[in-house]
């Protein structure tokens, strides 16, 4: 059995002796190492972490709030601007942009034949005759078109309102794009009437107390004003931009010579807070911008400051053949001799009031119409078109001839004949 039995060989081994030493070393550092108890967590711990949740929620939660209350007082803002800066409030921008919202088609074959008054501003045709009001955009859409009962129609404009009045007659209303707002009728036959930009609108009608009385309503229909001249009659009247104020021209004969004046009246006093005196007949005034007003009579025109400034003299030689102004404050009129309809001057005021262009027109002129950039003259069959220095830039034949002319907010001329709107593209 002995024999049977293996014999092992020993060998001894120093690089495994290292071996052996070294990791019995490194067992006796890793059971040797201290244990780390781990930390059960308590209630107060718990009690933090949910705090920190909670807080971070309310914070997220605070900030998110601040962020919706910043985006709806920036909303209200705005829209306490936009509602300042439209000329009658945002629910009736509103409501003419809505209006004027669709396509239309030129020409047109108008209610208004053979018209009366026409004007073209802010992008809205106004067509009068003796049976109808109608309303056009400047794209052919027919807003509204009102069979009105007047015998003398007259069309006053703002940017976003019209009045119609009968002239020596009682009737007067006030529309937007869309709608009748308002009718008045009067116990004394009215003289003439004007709408400023923000909806106020002013009324001169004979009295039975005084020369004539004017009276002053705001864009809701309530009167804020009313003012009787004793000594002079007036002639007409205009509303400024704001609002806040009018001007009136008067005019009576001393001993056979005629004397004229323009009161500006603000709605605090009875008292005029500017005169502006003149030796000779001015018969008009229009509100032309902001800042001046346009006086005519007879032979003479005036650009006259709103503010009180000194007056001044376009230095007419004639008649006023016809005028126009746009809603941005720029002017034309085109005088001439009374002996030579075809000798004509045409001159050009910007929005202070001050002449930028004069150029002779040595033909008939029907009518005339401006816009920020341009000025159109219709003569006979034919339209010029000139910038606002005198520049001629272009001119159109038409098929037939017309009586109004105006101008697009897109730059188009447009004419009316007896039956037809036509807009001429270039």
């Amino acid at each position: 059995m002995a024999a049977d039995r293996k014999k092992h060989k020993f060998k001894f081994s120093f690089s495994n002796l290292f071996k052996r030493t070294k990791n019995a070393k490194n067992i006796n550092q890793v059971n040797t190492k201290p244990k780390k108890n781990k930390k059960k967590p308590s209630d107060n711990d718990e009690q933090t972490s949910k705090l920190k949740l909670i807080n971070g929620t309310r914070k997220r939660r605070r900030i998110i709030r601040i962020i919706v209350y910043a985006v709806i007082v920036a909303i209200i803002i705005t829209l306490i601007v936009i509602n300042a800066l439209t000329p009658t409030g945002l629910i009736e921008a509103m409501q003419n942009g809505y209006a004027t919202w669709g396509e239309g088609k030129f020409p047109i074959a108008v209610y208004s034949s053979n018209a009366t008054d026409f004007n073209c501003r802010n992008g809205v045709v106004g067509i009068v005759n003796d049976s109808f009001f109608e309303l056009y955009d400047d794209e052919g859409k027919l807003l509204q078109a009102v069979s009105h009962g007047m015998s003398d129609p007259v069309l006053e404009t703002s940017e976003a309102r019209f009045v119609l009045y009968d002239r020596d007659r009682y009737t007067l209303n006030v529309y937007n794009y869309s709608d009748e707002l308002y009718s008045t009728e009067y116990d004394k036959p009215i003289v003439a009437a004007d709408i400023g930009r923000d909806g106020t609108y002013a009324v001169v009608t004979d009295s039975d107390t005084s020369k004539n009385i004017v009276f002053v309503y705001d864009k809701d229909n309530e009167s804020v004003y009313k003012w009787s001249s004793a000594n002079y009659y007036i002639t007409d009247v205009a509303v400024s931009n704001d609002g806040e104020k009018i001007a009136v021209s008067l005019i009576n004969s001393n001993g056979g010579i005629f004397e004229s004046y323009i009161y500006v009246l603000d709605f605090d006093n009875a008292e005029p807070k500017y005169r502006f005196n003149f030796n000779d007949i001015v018969s008009s005034v229009t509100s032309c911008s902001e800042d001046y007003l346009l006086v005519n009579g007879f032979d003479r025109a005036y650009s006259v400051p709103w503010n009180g400034g000194g007056e001044i003299d376009l230095d007419l030689s004639g008649a006023v053949r016809c005028f126009d102004y746009e809603l941005c404050g720029g002017f034309c009129l085109v005088f001439g001799r009374e002996d030579n309809e075809q000798v004509n001057t045409v001159t050009v005021l910007n929005s202070k009031g001050n002449i930028t262009a004069s150029f002779e027109f040595n033909s008939n002129v029907y009518d005339v119409s401006i816009s920020e950039t341009r000025v159109a003259v219709l003569s006979d069959n034919e339209v010029f078109v000139y910038d606002r220095k005198g520049n001629l830039k272009n001119n159109y034949k038409l098929q037939k001839e017309a009586n109004f002319v105006g101008i697009s907010e897109d730059g188009n001329v447009i004419v009316l004949d007896n039956t037809e709107l036509v807009r001429i593209s270039e």
